[in-house]
């Protein structure tokens, strides 16, 4: 979407059973708990929880595969070769049934809602001003009126008036139509 990075697994995918199997490990979760700290080579995870190298690359790996851990970069071991540090991911992961081509569908129609209600809002705000006499143009008795600097802040408050009147009906055109889709999705 932009606004969020997070990694969509559709519940019939392999993926989302591997992500219950790691989940339900308990060699699996305590290295993610401790790259939740720091990164760190599968050596050092190795010596610091007393696991198997071969462990802990197993473990790695998989989450690596769905998302739960990353590479945060690389060092230069005893033997001067390259070697991977890796984290837990901060990358969220949605699990849905359908996933990500009901995830898309979801996406499409949050665009439309949020297009709807701003193309409402702006016509309640349009409106507002008119019945005021706030359309830019202001009528001949209108400006006769305007001469006196109380009657210029009442005008000023009448635009507050139609923004708060605009956002509001923005807002419960866009929480109707989000509870409608929500209801049918």
């Amino acid at each position: 979407m932009g606004l969020l990075n997070y990694e969509v697994i559709d519940i019939h995918d392999e993926r989302a059973k591997e992500l219950a199997q790691i989940l339900s490990n308990e060699k699996a979760l305590s290295i993610l708990k401790l790259i939740e700290e720091r990164p760190r080579s599968i050596s050092e995870i190795s010596q610091e929880l007393e696991i198997p190298i071969s462990t802990v690359s197993y473990h790695i790996d998989r989450m690596l595969k769905v998302g739960l851990v990353e590479v945060a970069g690389r060092k230069y071991g005893k033997r001067l070769q390259e070697v991977k540090l890796y984290r837990a991911s901060s990358k969220p992961i949605l699990i849905l049934p359908g996933g990500k081509k009901k995830h898309r569908t979801w996406e499409k129609l949050r665009v439309i809602n949020l297009a709807v209600s701003a193309v409402a809002s702006t016509g309640v705000y349009f409106a507002v001003k008119l019945l005021t006499g706030r359309n830019g143009e202001q009528s001949e008795t209108v400006r006769i009126l305007a001469v006196n600097t109380a009657q210029e802040a009442s005008k000023t408050s009448i635009d507050w008036a139609a923004v708060l009147i605009a956002v509001l009906t923005f807002m419960l055109i866009f929480g109707v139509l989000e509870h409608r889709f929500r209801k049918r999705f």
